[in-house]
């Protein structure tokens, strides 16, 4: 099994960054593996037409 991680913080390295981290070292005691991916600050675009 794999989980992706999406930090939406604006900051890369901020409060949601550590939250993740603390589940990333309780998923790998469990032998999860995990990806963690950050956002960033710019918008994301809808994907839908309206």
């Amino acid at each position: 099994m794999k989980v992706i991680l999406v930090n939406g913080g604006p900051h890369e390295d901020g409060c949601t960054n550590l939250a993740l981290e603390e589940i990333i070292k309780t998923l790998k005691e469990e032998n999860i593996e995990t990806e963690k991916m950050w956002l960033g600050v710019k918008p994301i675009r809808r994907m839908y037409r309206m």
